[in-house]
């Protein structure tokens, strides 16, 4: 297989890989990383970014309703690949953007991994809206010169608040006496 080269700084990017092994093997690949980083040759790789799994594990979903729905692959990738989709049964391995780090990779992938395809996620509508609203202009009013000053606080409101305090501390303490 030819080698795969991620670029720097990738994101949104899955790379779907078919496995051609027992079963036990495939689900020993599942837990370790360093067999997964060996398997793709790969330098580096983040356990985060990569999946492992049995295509059966998926029910009636199957792989092409796991790409659409839980890892949103564009649309009309999946048309395009949809006959290697289906006809994938074994286990896969999702090797997603986020297990390099944003860091630039060669994959030389073991013999036993064929890829099947290379996926972006669809990417949410961006488009810029122009804001014509009046709040969202830059405040255009002449300021006042003369802020009005605080009220003061009379020293008569804070002897009343005192006395409250006092008299209902007074009767708490003759209920509890």
């Amino acid at each position: 297989m030819t080698k795969i080269t991620v670029p720097t700084g990738e994101t949104g990017v899955t790379r779907v890989f078919a496995l051609s092994m027992p079963a036990s093997e495939a689900r020993s690949l599942r837990e370790d990383t360093a067999a997964q980083q060996r398997a793709l040759g790969a330098d580096q790789l983040e356990a985060r970014g990569v999946e492992v799994f049995a295509v059966g594990d998926l029910g009636e979903m199957g792989l092409t309703g796991y790409l659409r729905e839980g890892v949103d692959v564009q649309e009309d990738q999946l048309k395009r690949d949809a006959a290697r989709l289906s006809a994938i049964d074994g286990w896969v391995m999702l090797v997603y953007s986020s297990a390099f780090s944003s860091e630039a990779a060669t994959l030389d992938p073991a013999p036993a991994l064929t890829l099947i395809g290379t996926y972006g996620q669809t990417r949410p509508d961006s488009a810029q809206v122009d804001l014509q609203a009046e709040a969202a202009k830059p405040y255009t009013g002449t300021p006042d010169a003369n802020p009005q000053a605080a009220p003061a606080r009379g020293r008569g409101q804070s002897m009343i608040i005192f006395a409250i305090v006092v008299l209902l501390a007074l009767a708490l303490y003759w209920l509890l006496g």
